[in-house]
């Protein structure tokens, strides 16, 4: 049975459900994506995986190896008919652009659905693990806090949910059940100029979590380390937002996109693809989301 605490959704889409808001996603919000793409023009918002990229500091970057090159051919081994070369990426799965597993936070013992934390072990998740979110295809709305005049245009600071709406007010748009929620706040780019460290981020104010999930976001996707603002303002909770969106309400975090080329194409609206790789027991995947204009 799934414990029930105030100020969640845990048992909306059924006791045993490890999908959280990713159900709000129906035939009607995927065509309302593929509706919205107007010019046909599609943008990747993964940042190149590479061993330089920004991580959050407990984590590690992907490593690439060559197990097989010209310099193997080089130094003497013979071609068969053909030569070829070979590799293996060594790949944290949230060590670059990536999506969050609902398996990946809890409090006082619990995940997402009341599940237990004993749940995820040394072997993975036994529940809300990566494999079970499957491809995403939805709307995504994209507001844009780091363009002219906006709070995160020159520093890293937390968006209030009152910005939050004004931002969206001014898109136009009407949210709707399923659609995903795509925030710029500049850290990234600031990151690749040098003026930006992994100690501090901009991100949203841990009090978006409601409004968030009252407008029926399934996902919230940024271009930080974390979406919210970090280090966190509580003392108590390093991560309340993940806890308060991703835990209570089973909204979906993906992290470390690259949102510049979409900045510029002044749309706020658009087809969002997401396919997590289905690592069995993951807590995370790393992605490549694609936007569809």
């Amino acid at each position: 049975m799934v414990d029930k605490v105030s100020r969640n959704n845990w048992g909306k889409w059924g006791e045993d459900d490890q999908r959280g808001a990713l159900n709000r996603i129906d035939v009607a919000a995927t065509k309302r994506g593929i509706a919205a793409v107007k010019a046909g023009h599609s943008l990747p918002l993964a940042i190149p995986l590479s061993s330089k990229g920004p991580i959050a500091g407990m984590r590690a970057n992907p490593q690439h190896f060559m197990t097989r090159d010209g310099g193997d051919y080089c130094a003497g081994l013979k071609e068969k008919g053909f030569g070829y070369a070979d590799d293996v990426v060594i790949l944290p799965t949230h060590g670059t652009t990536h999506i969050d597993a609902l398996a990946h936070v809890w409090s006082d013992g619990k995940m997402w659905n009341g599940y237990s934390c004993n749940q995820v072990t040394s072997r993975g998740a036994s529940k809300c693990s990566i494999e079970s979110m499957g491809p995403i295809v939805t709307r995504g709305i994209f507001l844009d806090f780091a363009g002219p005049d906006g709070p995160c245009e020159f520093e890293d600071v937390a968006i209030s949910v009152e910005q939050l709406q004004l931002a969206y007010e001014r898109t136009e748009l009407q949210a709707e059940s399923g659609d995903a929620l795509i925030v710029r706040t500049g850290w990234l780019q600031r990151w690749r100029n040098g003026q930006a460290k992994e100690t501090l981020w901009a991100g949203l104010d841990p009090d978006c979590a409601d409004w968030i999930n009252e407008k029926g976001f399934a996902l919230v996707a940024a271009d930080n380390i974390a979406v919210e603002f970090g280090p966190s303002p509580l003392a108590c909770n390093a991560a309340p937002m993940h806890v308060a969106l991703m835990r209570n309400f089973g909204v979906v975090f993906m992290e470390l996109l690259d949102l510049e080329a979409l900045a510029i194409s002044a749309r706020h609206d658009f087809l969002l693809m997401v396919s997590p790789l289905p690592i069995v027991g993951g807590v995370g995947s790393p992605v490549n989301p694609i936007a569809v204009l």
